[in-house]
């Protein structure tokens, strides 16, 4: 969990934060200005309900000390957007739950990642950084999406939107589209086929929003191998590969992300350092 505060005259807010043995969370703000500040820039990396706890006490705590501050957020991984719904009895809106925490105190405006799904733009009316902008900011995958011999991987009907509008960006030549087969009785991903008949020396980029186990990716990467494909790439915005890197060995070549998640440096795995420019 990372939390930078910027005044607008670069100048950096340290903000200190500690846990107590009974579980709260405290917050101290150091090196503060004397005059009321007019607008801050945070920017929040939150990884778990102490995160969020956080945020929230330096926000309490830069109004007490300027109370008309307007205050610009970051939040690259949106957390909770992946349960945007109900989907049974008993269970709650975790992403309306996480909008209302993220309004509790007021913003000028809020920026998230490559967000999940439109509900959270919606519940948060949160500004959203393009996938095909981040992308921008890597000469290499840009490149290789331009290339001739390069096709555009879309892993499912979700994703399609999304797909069109980075083929779109970069002006790639082709892009397939996959189909997830389920088990109708459990609605289980059983595998992800892989919507053409050969591929033969052909790089593919699969891009999707998030890589958290990888599982999809495995799947669609067996299936491209099954087609032929000289290399495999793939792109996610939020990598955040809770299984390692190891489990796409031999399959997918090269995998980029951004810096939402950060990890140790790895040949096969290309980091993007992207940050929103806020008025700019």
């Amino acid at each position: 969990m990372s939390i930078t505060v910027q005044i607008s005259n670069q100048i950096q807010i340290i903000a200190q934060f500690i846990g107590f043995s009974g579980g709260e969370r405290h917050v101290q703000l150091t090196n503060l200005p004397e005059e009321p500040m007019t607008e801050v820039l945070i920017r929040a990396n939150v990884r778990s309900s102490d995160g969020m706890m956080d945020l929230l006490l330096l926000e309490d705590a830069l109004l007490r000390h300027s109370p008309d501050v307007q205050i610009d957020l970051e939040l690259p991984y949106l957390p909770y957007a992946r349960q945007d719904r109900v989907c049974a009895t008993g269970q709650a809106f975790s992403m309306d739950v996480m909008a209302k925490l993220l309004h509790l105190h007021p913003k000028r405006q809020i920026a998230v990642w490559d967000a999940h799904s439109a509900v959270s733009l919606s519940l948060t009316q949160a500004h959203n950084v393009l996938p095909e902008t981040i992308i921008a900011h890597s000469e290499s995958l840009s490149t290789l999406l331009r290339d001739q011999n390069t096709v555009l991987i879309c892993p499912d009907k979700g994703a399609v939107p999304r797909c069109e509008a980075i083929q779109k960006a970069f002006n790639t030549p082709r892009m397939v589209y996959c189909e997830k087969k389920r088990d109708p009785s459990t609605g289980r991903i059983l595998r992800s086929e892989v919507l053409a008949d050969d591929l033969s020396g052909k790089t593919a980029v699969i891009t999707d929003d998030i890589c958290d186990g990888g599982m999809t990716f495995i799947g669609i990467a067996q299936g491209l191998r099954a087609l032929n494909c000289q290399r495999i790439v793939l792109y996610a915005t939020h990598g955040i590969f809770s299984k390692g890197l190891s489990v796409f060995d031999g399959l997918i070549d090269q995998i980029y992300t951004s810096n939402s998640f950060i990890h140790a440096s790895q040949p096969q795995l290309t980091q993007i350092n992207f940050q929103h420019p806020f008025g700019g």
